[in-house]
């Protein structure tokens, strides 16, 4: 896959500031048209009553809200204009659909989605669902770039998590798309197992014949869970970027137990590829 459109998701001015940067030089690398998406949950105020909770008056965007879409406004523009890719920034109007389904309805068409890790304390609900959202209905390949990292091109070795999933195939394949010739490619499979190995090791050959050198890494299941094994061998190969299959099991397994997605989401220091 070519990157040739790029969608960066705008939950706050400090996501633009974050991730302006990186989305407006990979535009300019890839001559790619990059969209800027900037989702606004209206307010809509409502009363009390004997029969339960009553809307009055018109859905409106609080002050301070509106204050930070019009920074992260500016700091998009700031970072596009005159650079050397077509832009275009989508701000959610009044009134319109939900701010989820404006979110999912003008990446759909992006090769590839950048949003930001959400800050562990200062991160709004409204934030951390819509970002799971982009992940889990977009359909598109989501690469989250972590709090505080210094932005950097990516995809000169890159560690992608292996399972006998589909998510985990999508991830391979969209991380691929995103490494650099002759970049470096490693792949983890953690546990005892050996179902999905020989799918592995034809995985490995596919990317050997695009010029990819491959490293197999096995790791056994320990008390760690399969998302910080994933960023201690990121750590231990020296990968610039992380690839991953996101939300593969249950939405009743994802609450009662946890998973490795949301692990990654929390706690990874280097940009992290999630597929689904």
């Amino acid at each position: 896959m070519t990157i040739k459109s790029l969608a960066v998701a705008l939950f706050s001015a400090e996501d633009a500031q974050q991730l302006m940067p990186f989305a407006a030089d990979m535009a300019s690398r890839s001559g790619a048209h990059l969209t800027g998406v900037m989702p606004l949950e209206a307010q809509v105020p409502f009363a009390g009553t004997e029969g339960g909770l009553v809307s009055y008056g018109a859905a409106y965007v609080p002050e301070w809200q509106q204050a930070e879409a019009d920074a992260a406004a500016d700091t998009f523009e700031a970072a596009a204009a005159g650079r050397d890719f077509p832009y275009d920034l989508r701000q959610q109007p009044l009134g319109s659909q939900s701010a989820e389904e404006f979110l999912l309805d003008n990446v759909a068409a992006a090769d590839l989605v950048i949003a930001a890790q959400c800050p562990p304390q200062r991160a709004r609900y409204s934030q951390r669902q819509l970002q799971e959202q982009l992940i889990r209905r977009s359909g598109r390949p989501v690469l989250i770039l972590p709090q505080g990292w210094t932005p950097a091109p990516v995809g000169a070795h890159i560690l992608i998590g292996w399972s006998n999933t589909r998510e985990a195939v999508r991830a391979a394949h969209d991380a691929r798309a995103l490494a650099q010739p002759g970049a470096a490619l490693s792949i983890l499979h953690v546990g005892d197992g050996s179902d999905g190995l020989t799918c592995r090791e034809d995985m490995a050959a596919a990317f050997d014949r695009h010029g990819h050198p491959v490293t197999l890494i096995n790791r056994e299941r320990t008390a760690q869970d399969t998302g910080t094994m994933l960023l201690k061998v990121a750590v231990e190969c020296g990968a610039d970027m992380l690839a991953a299959g996101a939300f593969g099991h249950s939405w009743a397994y994802d609450f009662v137990i946890g998973a490795a997605t949301r692990e990654l989401l929390a706690h990874a220091k280097l940009p992290v590829l999630f597929s689904r």
